[in-house]
């Protein structure tokens, strides 16, 4: 098993690699001039060269790429064109809303999607489970930002639920700000949730152990506990490590609709005003956030189940 982690930890550290670096290569091929977006279109060409140069942008991409690194090497992420802060600042200032919003939308996929598929697949055939399959395809059809306009405009605006938008003053106020832009992201997995572990959960209830189990005498809520659900959240733990990235990283919209000041509005400007060293931090924040989850999703696989253990 030891084997199997430090395996997984040096294929996650490659992966960060490769899409930084990517990023990067693919960021610094962008036709718009950097240097234009930072000191305007009356910038003289004296103070662009000598921008660039302080930039590290006088040479080619290798030599551009190497100084990033070099920085990178000593904590540091660069110094945001826009605004003349450090790119970690910067990050830092902005992680926390938006680890926020994505916890928010986790707690909300668990508590909703994982109950809902569990009551659709024990009732198989009836209603509960037609209505789960029905919430599963308009939760998955409708985009968050047209999601979040219709939930902004009818629990804020008409019935007055909840805040306009913003990010709260903290505590309670906090968690109101926070209700609609984390059920919206969470609408769409919501459905994928249900629909993953129903069809888990069918498979698993199918079993001869499951059938061993009502044999002894076990009562359905313990044989559902014990034995059938934990078998089924497998699918659903591996969904967990994946999302944490795509909400980290895809949260640009909904931010925007409620005027959450996370890192997708802050990604946002950097892209429109080419900042490369902001646009690159952001990407290796969230790879990293993304490898951290997937591992921690992977030795939660183990633990759940252990002919995984004996493979390893």
């Amino acid at each position: 098993m030891i084997g199997a982690i430090v395996r997984r930890v040096g294929w996650t550290l490659l992966v960060v690699w490769f899409v930084v670096t990517a990023t990067f290569v693919v960021t610094a091929a962008i036709p718009a001039d950097p240097m234009r977006a930072l000191l305007g279109p009356h910038g003289t060409a004296e103070a662009i060269v000598r921008v660039r140069a302080h930039y590290c942008l006088d040479r080619g991409m290798v030599h551009q790429y190497g100084c990033w690194l070099d920085r990178l090497a000593h904590g540091d992420l660069g110094e945001s064109y826009r605004s003349k802060r450090k790119v970690g600042e910067l990050i830092g200032a902005r992680l926390g809303p938006t680890a926020q919003l994505a916890a928010g939308a986790l707690v909300l996929q668990l508590a909703i999607g994982v109950p809902l598929g569990a009551i659709a697949a024990l009732r198989r055939g009836r209603w509960p489970d037609h209505g789960a399959l029905l919430i599963g395809l308009v939760g998955q059809s409708a985009p968050p930002f047209f999601v979040g306009t219709v939930v902004l405009y009818v629990f804020a605006y008409r019935w007055g639920w909840f805040p306009l938008g913003g990010y709260g003053g903290g505590g309670w106020d906090r968690l109101a700000h926070l209700v609609l832009p984390a059920a919206t992201l969470a609408l769409a997995e919501i459905a994928l949730y249900a629909r993953v572990v129903r069809g888990e959960l069918l498979e698993v209830l199918s079993e001869d152990y499951i059938r061993t189990a009502r044999a002894k005498g076990l009562s359905e809520r313990a044989v559902l506990g014990r034995h059938a659900l934990r078998n089924a959240l497998g699918p659903v733990v591996t969904l967990l490590g994946v999302d944490l990235g795509a909400l980290l990283a895809g949260s640009v919209v909904v931010e925007s609709i409620f005027a959450w000041p996370g890192l997708g509005r802050e990604v946002l400007q950097a892209i429109f005003e080419v900042d490369i060293p902001l646009i690159v931090g952001v990407v290796l924040v969230t790879a990293v956030a993304i490898a951290i989850a997937n591992l921690l999703a992977d030795l939660a696989y183990l633990w759940l189940d252990p002919r995984l253990r004996e493979g390893a």
